[in-house]
């Protein structure tokens, strides 16, 4: 097989591993040749880190975290990231987000699939982070839905109201203390009170904000399950 790498574009050859062989699963293809992902740093929880984010630090909870803890006490669940956001994270969010270069959605798909794999009988269910309606009319496509939504089974029970300024434009204070922008909205056969475990996804962590928002709307709506996070950077 030689496909083109949907980063660099350049065609490259895919050899099946052994165990993709032998598995009974349906593999996702890999969309980037060895040496694009090679730039993609992975997270590493390996480092001393914050025991709720994975922020490196002392193994204390982080001053964000510790922010959080306050404002949701009854929060528990685990932060878990793919990448490290650094140059190259940066400049395929601005291709994708700023640019609009839907294409681009499916470069990880594989790297996501992977992760999912070994997880997705943890959880009942998984619930997006979505995006604002008027910059998704504007860009053509909601980021996060375009990011997981091909690899992921995702219950769409959230609606962002209003506009906001954008995460990159704002202060750590202010992402801290943004009002309340999500809404729940009760699907029919959602039922939200026997879940017991849910991850909630989303494209970048930065402050944790609008994964915490998330978080504290399902529990107004009368969840009371472990939240977990999984976002592609941090």
């Amino acid at each position: 097989m030689t496909p083109a790498c949907g980063w660099c574009g350049r065609p490259w050859t895919i050899t099946p591993t052994f165990g993709a062989l032998c598995s009974l699963r349906r593999q996702r293809p890999a969309t980037l040749c060895p040496e694009c992902r090679a730039t993609f740093l992975p997270w590493s929880a390996e480092t001393v880190h914050c025991p709720r984010c994975h922020r490196p630090g002392a193994g204390v909870l982080c001053a964000d975290c510790q922010y959080w803890q306050q404002q949701l006490p009854w929060l528990d669940g685990q932060a878990q990231h793919l990448f490290a956001y650094h140059s190259p994270i940066q400049t395929y969010f601005e291709r994708f987000k700023r640019q609009g270069d839907y294409q681009l959605a499916a470069v990880f798909a594989a790297d996501i699939g992977d992760w999912w794999r070994t997880r997705r009988r943890h959880y009942d269910a998984v619930i997006l982070v979505p995006s604002d309606p008027v910059r998704a009319r504007q860009r053509g496509f909601d980021p996060v839905t375009a990011l997981f939504a091909s690899v992921l089974p995702l219950t769409p029970v959230l609606e962002k109201q209003g506009t906001t300024p954008e995460q990159a434009q704002q202060d750590r204070a202010t992402r801290l203390t943004t009002r309340q922008p999500f809404i729940y909205q009760p699907q029919r056969g959602v039922r939200l009170r026997q879940w017991r475990r849910i991850l909630l996804v989303d494209d970048i962590y930065t402050t944790g904000s609008t994964l915490h928002q998330t978080a504290a709307v399902l529990h107004v709506a009368g969840s009371d399950a472990v939240m977990d996070t999984f976002t592609l950077a941090r």
